[in-house]
């Protein structure tokens, strides 16, 4: 059962993982690695792999918690519109990248994760639509601080996999 004053997922939870693609996917996790903030998910096709805490939402959770800081949250709650229900996360304003402005429409609004996870497709990003500006507009604030990355001596890849404009684990 998910630990909900963390929101952390425990070995046999039912999960939804963001893959390289930015979309997420039904798993099972069997192994929880808490040094290194990762789980071994088997997804629908019997694959497993290793997945950064950060990109794993329990599908079950009755918590809303922020996808950011992981704590509760009430405010700016977003259904991922590329799943169906229970996939919920919470934003509190200023987690968000960009701050989310105080006249913002909870109602019309659209995380970070979802403007991603639609505006990029196999071979290259939209280039119209409210998307592709929606996108353009993000990329100009990084999910993350650069000075808070702890780097490996050659300078090549970081402890937390935080790369690029999207925060994600790289390729």
């Amino acid at each position: 059962m998910t630990d909900t004053s963390t929101g952390a997922p425990c070995e046999g939870d039912d999960v939804l993982a963001r893959w390289s693609d930015g979309l997420l996917y039904l798993g099972n996790v069997k192994r929880v690695d808490g040094v290194k903030q990762c789980c071994l998910v088997r997804f629908e096709d019997n694959s497993e792999f290793w997945v950064l805490r950060k990109d794993i939402h329990s599908s079950l959770n009755m918590v809303l918690l922020c996808h950011y800081c992981h704590s509760s949250c009430l405010s700016y709650k977003h259904e991922l519109n590329a799943l169906p229900p229970p996939s919920i996360t919470g934003y509190h304003p200023e987690c968000h990248t960009p701050t989310i402005e105080p006249e913002a429409d909870s109602d019309s609004w659209i995380c970070r994760q979802c403007v991603f996870a639609v505006a990029t497709k196999r071979g290259g990003a939209l280039k119209r639509g409210r998307f592709a500006r929606l996108m353009q507009f993000m990329k100009l604030r990084l999910p993350y601080q650069l000075s808070s990355l702890d780097w490996d001596p050659q300078h090549l890849t970081n402890q937390q996999q935080c790369y690029c404009y999207c925060a994600g684990p790289g390729e």
